[in-house]
C-alpha cells in the first residue's frame, strides 16, 4: 500500500504521542499525556467530565485504593475484574488496574448473571472494581463464583484541584510491557467463553498505528460506543487517552439512539467508530437532512459494508470525512483497513476490507498449510499478536504459533486478495458468525441449549433478517428435539437461554422438531430445516388510540402487519437497536420521548400503553434507591435479550 493514510486524514506522518511503543506500558504513556496536556478534557461522559489532571488524579488514587486492598501485584501482575456503568467510571477503573500493575477483566453488566460468574471463577481476580449502583450485585456475583471474600473497591472521584505533580507520580507502576494488560471473553465453541490475554506491548503496537493511521490529536473526540469487554473499546478509548485526545462514552443501551445523536453533536466528536448496524440505525434516526459535519472520519469493522454506507458518510459527515473499513479480531485488533476519501471512486459493492497495516502481514494460507495465491484462511503474522487464551493452552497451540519463523495467529476466517492487494472479506471456515458485530459461536448456543432439560438434540443456524423498518442483519434461529417422552415450550426454552447467554447470542426463536434432517453425507441439512414462525402473531384487539398507535409503529418496525398487544417486542424478533428506532418514532406520533429503558421494561403494546396511561413515576432521587434501580433495569434487559453492540 501506497497510501499516506496520514496525509489522507490531514495530518503528517509522524510519531507524534511522544513514546516508544517497543520499551514502554500503557501506564506510562497515560502518564505523559496527563502531564502534557493536563487541562484539556480527556473524557466527556454523561457521569462525569474529567480533564487530563482529574482523570490522573481519579486513577491514582483508585489504583493506591486496589494496591491498599489486596497489595502489590507482583512479577507478572495479577487480575482485577471490573463492574461499572460504561462512562468514566469505567475508564478511570481499568487505567487504575493497569497503574496498580494488574491485567482487567470488563464485566458487562447487562449479561446474564451466569455469564458473569463464569467469567469471574475463570479469571480469577484479586480485587473487583465496582461503582455504588453495582456493589450489591457484585457480591453476588462473587459468591456465585466461589468467591464470597473477594476484595471490592470503590472507583472514587478525582481530588478537589489536584496537584499535577502528585497525580503523575501517583501513576507510576511497576507494570512490564509484556505483562498481560487485559483479559477479554470471547464466544467459545465449547460452550464457555474464552479469555484473550494481551500484553502493554501488544497493545501500544496497536494504539500507535492508529493514532498514526488517523492523525490523531490534542483536539480530536472518538467515540467509545461498545462495552470495554471488546477490543473495539479499547482501539477507541486507548487511541484517546494516549494521544491527548478526549474519549466520548455513550451508552446506546440505556438513552438510545437520539441521546447518542446528541452526543456525538455536542461534543463535536471527530471520529466516529462502530460497527455497520449501529452506524446504519444512528444514521437511521438522524433523518435524510441529519448531519454530523464534526465528524471527519468513519471506522467500521465487523460486519460487511458496502457501497451505500460509504454514501451515506458522505451525505450525513464533513465534507472532507474519509471513510474506513476495517478488518481485525480480538486477537489482533485491527490488521487491514480501507481508507476511502471523498472523492474515492467506488468500484465494489460490497467495500473490501482493505490493506494490511504498518508491521502487519496477512498472508492467505491454503488447505495444504502454505501460502495460497488469492483466496485462503487468513493468517497474521505479527509479533504483536495477543498472548493467547486463558488457562487454554491446547486451544492456544492450535490457533497461535509461527509461520515462517513469525509468531503469527490463525483467524478462521476466509479472503480473497484483489490484484492490487486489498483483501475481501469472504466468511468464516467454521461455525463462527457476527451478529450485529459479535462474533458468536453458533457452537456454543447450541451446546447450551441442547443441555436443557427435556432436550435430546439441538441445532443452531444463521441467516439473515427478514424485512422490517430497522436495516438488514443476521439472526440465529435455534432447532430443538425434544428428549423422548420430554414435554418442552419452545418460549421457556429460549427464556432458560436468556439466563445463560448475552443478549446478542440469544436466538430470535426456538422450534421445535421431530428430528435434525440430515443429508447423504450425515451432516445436517440446513436447508430442510423449516422456517422459522414469522414475527407477527395472532391480532388481539387494541382496546383505545393509544394502544393502536403503537401497535402501528411496531408493525412498521417489525415488518409486520399485526402485532398482539400481550406479546413482548423482543419475543416478536425485536432488539434493542430497532427499539432505539421506536423510541424516535414513537416521540414523534405520540408527541413524547419514553426513556429507552422504560420501553424494555414495558415491552408489549398493552404494557407500553398502561404505563403511560399512568403518567411517569416519581423521581428516584434517593441515592439508597441506585441499586434496585439497576437491579430492575438489568432483569428488565435479560428477559428482553437486548444486545449490545461491538465489533469482534
Amino acid at each position: 500500500m501506497t497510501v499516506d493514510l496520514a496525509a489522507l486524514h490531514g495530518g503528517p506522518r509522524t510519531e507524534p504521542l511522544g513514546w516508544t511503543v517497543a520499551a514502554d506500558t500503557l501506564c506510562t504513556a497515560f502518564a505523559a499525556q496527563v502531564a502534557r496536556h493536563p487541562e484539556r478534557s480527556a473524557v466527556l461522559a454523561d457521569d462525569a467530565e474529567l480533564t487530563y489532571r482529574q482523570l490522573g488524579s481519579a486513577v491514582a488514587a483508585t489504583a493506591a485504593a486496589i494496591r491498599d486492598a489486596v497489595g502489590d501485584a507482583g512479577t507478572g501482575g495479577g487480575r482485577a475484574a471490573l463492574l461499572c456503568r460504561h462512562g468514566a467510571t469505567t475508564i478511570t477503573g481499568l487505567l487504575a488496574v493497569l497503574v496498580s500493575g494488574r491485567a482487567y477483566v470488563p464485566l458487562e453488566p447487562s449479561f446474564p448473571a451466569e455469564r458473569l460468574a463464569h467469567i469471574l471463577a475463570d479469571s480469577d481476580p484479586d480485587v473487583l472494581l465496582v461503582d455504588a449502583a453495582h456493589a450489591a450485585w457484585a457480591r453476588e456475583l462473587a459468591t456465585a463464583a466461589g468467591r464470597p471474600g473477594l476484595a471490592m473497591v470503590h472507583i472514587g472521584p478525582p481530588a478537589p484541584d489536584p496537584d499535577l505533580h502528585e497525580v503523575v507520580v501517583g501513576l507510576a507502576s511497576a507494570a512490564a510491557p509484556e505483562d498481560p494488560a487485559y483479559l477479554l471473553y470471547t464466544s467459545g465453541s465449547t460452550g464457555e467463553p474464552k479469555g484473550v490475554v494481551q500484553s502493554h506491548r501488544n497493545v501500544l503496537f496497536g494504539v500507535a498505528n492508529h493514532v498514526r493511521n488517523f492523525a490523531l490529536r490534542p483536539g480530536d473526540r472518538t467515540s467509545v460506543l461498545t462495552s470495554f469487554g471488546y477490543d473495539m473499546a479499547v482501539t477507541d478509548m486507548f487511541s484517546a487517552v494516549l494521544s491527548g485526545a478526549a474519549a466520548v462514552p455513550s451508552d446506546i443501551r440505556t438513552h438510545g439512539l437520539a441521546h447518542l445523536a446528541r452526543t456525538l453533536a455536542r461534543h463535536r466528536v471527530t471520529v466516529y467508530h462502530s460497527t455497520p448496524t449501529v452506524y446504519r440505525y444512528l444514521l437511521a434516526s438522524l433523518g435524510p437532512d441529519g448531519r454530523l459535519p464534526a465528524v471527519r472520519a468513519v471506522l467500521l469493522g465487523g460486519e460487511e459494508v458496502t457501497r451505500h454506507d460509504v454514501e451515506l458518510a458522505r451525505r450525513h459527515f464533513a465534507p472532507d470525512a474519509v471513510f474506513v473499513n476495517g478488518y481485525g479480531t480480538t486477537e489482533i485488533s485491527f490488521a487491514a483497513q480501507h481508507h476511502i476519501g471523498p472523492d474515492t471512486e467506488l468500484d465494489h459493492a460490497v467495500v473490501p476490507v482493505g490493506w494490511q497495516l504498518d508491521g502487519i502481514e496477512v498472508v492467505l494460507v491454503g488447505a495444504d498449510g502454505r501460502r495460497a495465491e488469492d483466496t485462503g484462511e487468513v493468517v497474521v503474522r505479527c509479533a504483536h499478536v495477543a498472548l493467547g487464551y486463558h488457562g487454554l493452552p491446547e486451544l492456544t497451540a492450535t490457533r497461535f504459533g509461527e509461520f515462517e519463523g513469525v509468531r503469527a495467529y490463525r483467524t478462521g476466517d476466509i479472503a480473497r486478495r484483489l490484484p492490487d492487494g486489498r483483501l475481501v472479506f469472504l466468511g468464516r471456515a467454521d461455525r463462527m458468525v457476527k451478529i450485529r458485530g459479535y462474533r458468536v459461536e453458533l457452537g456454543e448456543v447450541e451446546s447450551r441449549l441442547a443441555a436443557l432439560p427435556g432436550v435430546g438434540h439441538a441445532a443452531v443456524v444463521a441467516r439473515d433478517t427478514g424485512e422490517g423498518s430497522g436495516p438488514r442483519t443476521k439472526e440465529i434461529i435455534a432447532y430443538a428435539v425434544p428428549a423422548r417422552g420430554a414435554s418442552v415450550d419452545p418460549a421457556g426454552l429460549r427464556t432458560a437461554l436468556a439466563r445463560l447467554l448475552p443478549d446478542y447470542m440469544l436466538p430470535r426463536a426456538v422450534v421445535l422438531v421431530g428430528a435434525l434432517p440430515m443429508g447423504p453425507t450425515g451432516k445436517l441439512d440446513v436447508r430442510a430445516l423449516p422456517e422459522p414462525p414469522t414475527a407477527g402473531g395472532v391480532p388481539s384487539p387494541v382496546s383505545d388510540v393509544l394502544e393502536e398507535r403503537i401497535a402501528a409503529v411496531w408493525c412498521t418496525a417489525l415488518g409486520v402487519e399485526s402485532v398482539p398487544r400481550e406479546t413482548s417486542f423482543f419475543e416478536l424478533g425485536g432488539h434493542s437497536l430497532l427499539m432505539a428506532l421506536v423510541q424516535e418514532r414513537l416521540a414523534d406520533v405520540l408527541g413524547q420521548r419514553i426513556p429507552l429503558l422504560r420501553l424494555v421494561e414495558h415491552p408489549t403494546v398493552a404494557g407500553l400503553a398502561a404505563f403511560l396511561r399512568a403518567g411517569p413515576p416519581a423521581a428516584e432521587a434517593a441515592p439508597d434507591r441506585a441499586a434496585d434501580r439497576m437491579r430492575r433495569r438489568r432483569e428488565a434487559r435479560q428477559r428482553a435479550a437486548v444486545p449490545v453492540e461491538a465489533r469482534s
